[in-house]
């Protein structure tokens, strides 16, 4: 009796949990369904689900959510309450180029534009301005490492912060996972702030812990900003020599282009510190005075926008250029769209080079990129390869007319996942400023062929495959 009790106890329990991963896969193929995503993408996703539910499932609470509905409402939210504040007038249609984006962004003139081109200016400008800030700084970044660099920059932000300056600090879960608890106890024992963005453990959150927010912000007195790809730690900053230093740089703005980073990074703030934007008016209603002849175009992109904006934009970047198109980037995996985009406007004799790491710090984004560049070659595109060490440099250029810098890859995670920021640039001066600097990264890079000569260069055929499997689930 007691061996049919415990068979039919099993059975239940079997039952229900097949019912239970039938429901929950049912409502995943909905989710998956109605999203905007590459057709690989969801037909990877359809398939794993489907077929294999007791690993497709558990994957996708983890890494497949792409859209955040409750960050979509507070954005949306915030967005309105701030237009509602804002003493200007909605800005006038840019006509200065057909390449401004339309969606989620905004375009204003009168900004100040000043290229750091390197860690060492990056970090020296960053203390200068914590240093010299009056009332505020916010900070948003991915990684804050728990090193000399990382270090120097809690020190500075906690030693304003008891001298009354209000000092926010927004960092990624992930991102600064387990190297920042020291950090955020000494900034929050000096008066600071400090707020974690999306629990990686899902269940620590409503939202999907696939969601992270790469954006690198820091904003002073809510008029002057800096933005890039760098991160807080000795491998992106640093005045002191390190060859394993990163390649990249940042961009400094200020102007009325400032209030939407400030927007941005309230958004970002009030949903990680669960706090009401209302208490934030003041910022959201503050527009900075005109520093400059630069027009500047803010895109931020991610979860808690119902379209792509930034993917748009170097979509429409790509389909619109006449002339030459430069992309610097540390990851190169585009989706079908933006792939089939760049072989189009090769064949029709149209100038594009692209210029990459030769080696990245990540080796599946390496063996991932290796097929679309050679399709890319052989269609006539210049591919250089950067050698002295990781180029972690994020730049579009087109035509002498638009170039895009900001903290997202060419790549699904960066354009269709992530929370990320970009400037679009319109400004002749600016421009020609990092077209210079991309022009620099030539002197230390080695052409397509010349790489590809070194067979230990060249991915085994095993891998390739393997990581094009795996690369729509990224």
């Amino acid at each position: 009796m007691a061996e049919l009790l415990g068979a039919g106890i099993l059975f239940l329990l079997t039952n229900f949990f097949i019912v239970l991963g039938i429901i929950c896969a049912v409502l995943i193929l909905r989710r998956v369904s109605e999203e905007r995503r590459s057709p690989s993408n969801t037909f990877a996703w359809l398939l794993l689900v489907l077929l294999i539910p007791f690993l497709g499932v558990p994957l996708y609470l983890l890494f497949g959510g792409r859209k955040s509905r409750r960050k979509a409402r507070l954005k949306s939210e915030i967005s309105r309450y701030a237009e509602s504040l804002s003493l200007r007038e909605t800005p006038a249609e840019n006509k200065l180029d057909p390449l401004v984006a339309e969606a989620d962004a905004q375009c204003s003139q009168g900004n100040h534009f000043e290229l750091l081109p390197d860690g060492a200016s990056t970090y020296q400008r960053l203390l200068h301005e914590i240093d010299e800030a009056e009332h505020t700084i916010h900070i948003a970044t991915y990684i804050l490492g728990n090193d000399r660099s990382g270090q120097t920059i809690i020190d500075r932000l906690a030693k304003r912060a008891t001298e009354g300056v209000t000092v926010r600090v927004l960092l990624d879960s992930l991102g600064s996972w387990n190297k920042t608890r020291l950090a955020r106890v000494k900034i929050r024992q000096c008066g600071g702030e400090v707020a974690m963005f999306i629990p990686v453990l899902p269940l620590q959150s409503q939202t999907s812990a696939n969601l992270r927010n790469h954006r690198k912000i820091a904003i002073f007195d809510n008029y002057r900003a800096i933005t890039g790809g760098q991160n807080l730690d000795n491998r992106f900053l640093g005045d002191w020599p390190d060859e394993a230093r990163f390649t990249d740089f940042s961009v400094v703005t200020q102007g009325p282009a400032v209030a939407e980073l400030s927007r941005t990074f309230i958004a970002d703030w009030t949903f990680a510190a669960k706090q009401s934007p209302a208490r934030y008016k003041e910022i959201l209603q503050y527009i900075p005075e005109e520093a400059g002849n630069s027009t500047v175009e803010v895109i931020a992109s991610g979860p808690d926008i119902p379209d792509d904006p930034l993917w748009e934009q170097v979509l429409r970047i790509i389909q619109e250029f006449k002339q030459h198109l430069t992309i610097v980037t540390p990851y190169f995996i585009p989706d079908e769209v933006l792939l089939q985009s760049l072989l189009v406007k090769a064949h029709t004799g149209r100038r594009i080079q692209l210029i990459l790491p030769l080696r990245s710090n990540q080796r599946m984004a390496d063996i991932a990129r290796f097929r679309t560049l050679a399709q890319l070659h052989t269609a006539g595109v210049e591919i250089l390869f950067y050698e002295p060490g990781m180029l972690h440099a994020k730049l579009v250029l087109a035509d002498d007319m638009i170039a895009l810098t900001g903290s997202a890859n060419i790549d699904a995670r960066s354009l269709f996942v992530n929370f990320e920021i970009a400037l679009a640039h319109y400004t002749a001066a600016d421009i020609r400023t990092l077209s210079d600097w991309a022009i620099n990264l030539k002197k230390d890079c080695i052409d397509y062929k010349t790489a590809m000569s070194d067979a230990s260069r060249i991915p085994s055929k095993l891998s390739q495959d393997v990581v094009q499997l795996l690369v729509p689930l990224l």
